[in-house]
Parts: structure tokens; C-alpha cells; sequence
């Protein structure tokens, strides 16, 4: 008999340990959202990978995944965000013209061209007054969406390790008193050093060994602190290519500039002629594209429909944007950087890696995987683009989303909420269930001392968690976003 009250002791306290680590998170579905910036498709064939490659096995993934046009980062950041086309949600680019011709770049206005155009934090919360949202170094996360910021975010800061970044993201899930259910973090690699080394240079294939190596880290963390009931998407916003200096199109040389305004990219050239110039500039830029075939040209109603792009009234009368493997000769106000900050010379046989390119083009694919309890195990899905990102959120969230570009169909085969029939759902839930029923006297008697004990316990945790990250922790403070983003 003795030793029947001991297990059965042993089970309450268990049962009610594990009840004090319910009550220190979210009670809403959770949601971790992790970008590594311009991780390619293909970049797991070069099997340094190992960790990344076991979830993609495990859980459930897809080939490749096709992002928006124009294949820059904080456009299809905010086109992951908002379920939106680039032409929709506005942001073109990192930096853009106004309509006057005044140019757009590191603020809000950048993210608000349709303020009823809401990010998945913003929805988020506005579901419940007790859903909360969390977003680490992501595009556009420190700004107001319809009037409110999200409960805490931190802007970009790339002196940051990535170790700590997750720390301090960790601790909003384990707030004691504003819980997140749903956080997004950015990681700047591959793409920081894939710009200055191109994509196969020894450097990105370290990088990869330390992303595989981070994963590692966020997984470990999550089990650690009793957060394996959160879902995890792995993802990136695009891929990348290569060019060298022989690929150079010296668009000077074709038409004169002082002939318009114009805000220029290694491969995308905004263009607002002066009055009168237009025919001219757009005449000649034409001419050379036939001839060299190393670029496109377009006035803005040319744009294909496909790229969902130009139908804004951000877009500049003239768009032109290099072939794949081409880059305008403002490529080379980059160099001083590049030899400055990664310490390289540049010669004929320097590469340098390039995005924003047709994203039809599988070097600008981006990668995608994703587990936890929303996720079928083992499941390969069809390629899909990622405006239907936006659905999945919801549906992993459980929240009322307003439509958008998107659809949920192509993830429909991978989620349990589409697969596990009637039966099995309302089994799955009868087990837990009884067991609450049979403990709920136990846990009633045990419940005061763990409430006094509680909020002691939950202050330490969250102050450790920052202790070791050695981060200061902020919600209410802007930033200027650091020019960072290609």
C-alpha cells in the first residue's frame, strides 16, 4: 500500500509540475517563424547540413519554394508577412520613389502604401487580448500596424550573436505575464557574406555549418524549457547567384542619366525621365536590350502581369532589371564596403553574389521546412509560392485572417487539421481530458502554494534567460533599421 501512495504520488507531483509549465505560456496555438536570409533551395545537396536535413526528413518540406518578384529581401519578407503580391503591399524595394519623385527608404512609410494591409503579429493580437506577438530583427517589425506596435520586438542589429537573439525571443515565450504565442526571427546569413564572396566560396559553406549548427540551438532550447508545443517553419526569402566583373553592363554608356531620376540596385534600375524624356531613354534602353540580351526594359504598363509588380503607383515610369548572372555598373559601389568589411581584394576572378532576379529562375528559390504538432510527419509538399505562407500562419494559429493572395490548398496534404479524421481528434482529446478530470482535486489543493511560488519562480527564469543572453530587452523603443538589407 505504501508503495502504491508513493507512485501515486510521484504522478501528482509530475502532473502538476507539468501544469505549472502550461500555465507559464500562452494557452493559444504557438508559432516560431525562422528566415535565414538568402538560404538557396540547394544548399542542403552540399551536405553540411546534417541537423536541417534530419527536420526536413521528419517533418514536413518541399523542394523549393517560389518567392515573389522582385526577389529582394524586405519585399518578400513583407510578402511572407502579409500574404500579399510585392504590386499590393507596396514595398518594391529597399529604398523607393514616392510619387513626387522624393525617395522612400528606412521608415514606416515603406511598410504602410495600404494600411489595410495588416502583418500576421498585427492579426494576431487583434484576435484576442491575450494573444501576444514577438519579433526578433525582422523586416518591418519595429513599426506600428494599424495603430499598435507588437507586443515586443527588437530592430535589426546584426552585432548581435544569434545564440543571444534566440535567448531573448525565448524569454517572450516564457513571459510571466505576456506570453507570446507567435515569434519571427531573422537571421542576416548567407546573405551578408554571399554578397562580398559569391556562393560557393569556402566562407558561405562555414556559414551554412554554423545556421546547421544554430538550428541545432533553437531545437535543443525549445525542448529544454518545455516548448515542444511549438510549431517551427524554417524558411528563407530567396536564393542567390553569382557574377563577375565581365558581366558588368555599363548602363551609362546607353543612356544619359542627367536625362532622369533614378534609384539603382546591382540589377534593378528605377527610372523617372524628365518631361519630354521618356520615348528617348525607354527607345534606347530597348534598342541596347535587343542587341545585348543581358537585360530587360519595361515602361511600367509592360511589366508582366506574372511578377505582380507593377501596379503600384510607387512604380517609376521606366523599370529595368538585369538577366540573371548581369550586373549594372552600380554594382561597384559596393566594393570599398566589401574590401573594407571582409578584409578581400578584388580582381578579375572575384565573385559576387547577386539576387533580385526573375523568380522563375531557380537560383533565386528559397528553402522551406517545418515541424511540430500542426505537421504531419515525413511529408513532401508541391512546390508552392510564398504569398500562401500567410494562410498557413493562420491556420497553425487558429485565428480569423482576412483574405489576401494567398491560399492554404498547397499545404492542405501536411497539416493534421486537414488529415486526422473526426474520430481520431475527438480520441486524441478524451485521454487528456479524463486525466485533468481525475487530478483537478489534487492540483485545487496544490494550487495555492504554486501561485505564491509562481510569480517569484517565472521573474527568475525570464531574468536568467536575458542574464545569460546578455541583452537588454526592448518593446517600446524605434530604431532605424541599419542598411543592411541588398
Amino acid at each position: 500500500m505504501n508503495n502504491f501512495i508513493m507512485k501515486l504520488l510521484v504522478i501528482v507531483v509530475c502532473l502538476f509540475l507539468n501544469f505549472k509549465n502550461i500555465l507559464m505560456v500562452s494557452p493559444f496555438p504557438k508559432l516560431l517563424i525562422v528566415s535565414y536570409d538568402a538560404f538557396r533551395f540547394d544548399y542542403f545537396n552540399r551536405n553540411l547540413t546534417p541537423f536541417m536535413k534530419q527536420l526536413k526528413e521528419e517533418g514536413t518540406d518541399v523542394d523549393y519554394m517560389i518567392n515573389a518578384f522582385v526577389t529582394r529581401t524586405l519585399p518578400n519578407h513583407h510578402t511572407m508577412a502579409t500574404g500579399f503580391y510585392i504590386e499590393n503591399h507596396g514595398v518594391l524595394e529597399n529604398r523607393m520613389f514616392y510619387e513626387n519623385g522624393t525617395v522612400l527608404e528606412k521608415s514606416a512609410d515603406v511598410f504602410h502604401y495600404n494600411n489595410k494591409i495588416l502583418p500576421i503579429w498585427t492579426i494576431n493580437e487583434k484576435n484576442d487580448s491575450l494573444r501576444h506577438s514577438g519579433s526578433m530583427m525582422w523586416p518591418g517589425g519595429e513599426f506600428d500596424f494599424d495603430g499598435r506596435t507588437q507586443t515586443f520586438y527588437m530592430p535589426l542589429n546584426i552585432s548581435k550573436n544569434w545564440e543571444d537573439r534566440f535567448d531573448v525571443l525565448l524569454s517572450w515565450f516564457l513571459h510571466p505575464k505576456t506570453p507570446i504565442n507567435l515569434g519571427i526571427l531573422y537571421i542576416e546569413e548567407p546573405d551578408y557574406h554571399a554578397h562580398a564572396y559569391g556562393t560557393d566560396h569556402p566562407v558561405i559553406n562555414e556559414l551554412l555549418k554554423k545556421l546547421d549548427n544554430f538550428t541545432y540551438y533553437i531545437h535543443t532550447q525549445l525542448k529544454d524549457n518545455n516548448l515542444t508545443s511549438v510549431n517551427v517553419i524554417h524558411l528563407s526569402d530567396h536564393g542567390m547567384t553569382e557574377v563577375n566583373l565581365s558581366r558588368i553592363i555599363n548602363i551609362s554608356q546607353i543612356i544619359d542619366l542627367s536625362e532622369c531620376q533614378f534609384l539603382p540596385t546591382a540589377n534593378t534600375i528605377f527610372i523617372i525621365p524628365h518631361p519630354g524624356k521618356e520615348d528617348i531613354l525607354y527607345n534606347k534602353l530597348k534598342s541596347a536590350a535587343n542587341e545585348t540580351s543581358t537585360f530587360y526594359v519595361y515602361r511600367k504598363e509592360e511589366i508582366p502581369e506574372r511578377f505582380h509588380y507593377g501596379n503600384n503607383t510607387r512604380m517609376t515610369p521606366i523599370f529595368v532589371v538585369a538577366k540573371s548572372g548581369y550586373a549594372f555598373e552600380f554594382l561597384r559601389d559596393s566594393f570599398e564596403y566589401y574590401q573594407k568589411n571582409f578584409n578581400i581584394t578584388i580582381d578579375d576572378k572575384s565573385l559576387f553574389g547577386i539576387h533580385g532576379y526573375d523568380n522563375e529562375d531557380k537560383n533565386m528559390h528559397p528553402m522551406f521546412f517545418a515541424k511540430g504538432p500542426a505537421f504531419n510527419a515525413h511529408c513532401k509538399l508541391e512546390p508552392f509560392h510564398n504569398v500562401d505562407l500567410y494562410p498557413l500562419f493562420c491556420n497553425i494559429l487558429n485565428i480569423q485572417c482576412p483574405e489576401t493572395n494567398g491560399t492554404l490548398n498547397s499545404f492542405k496534404k501536411c497539416l493534421k487539421s486537414f488529415t486526422d479524421d473526426d474520430q481520431n481528434n475527438s480520441h486524441s482529446m478524451l485521454v487528456p481530458v479524463l486525466v485533468a478530470l481525475a487530478v483537478v482535486g489534487t492540483i485545487s489543493m496544490l494550487i495555492g502554494l504554486y501561485l505564491r511560488m509562481k510569480r517569484q519562480r517565472e521573474e527568475v527564469l525570464y531574468r536568467r534567460i536575458l542574464d545569460d543572453a546578455k541583452m537588454e530587452q526592448l518593446w517600446d523603443e524605434h530604431q532605424d533599421l541599419e542598411n543592411m538589407w541588398h
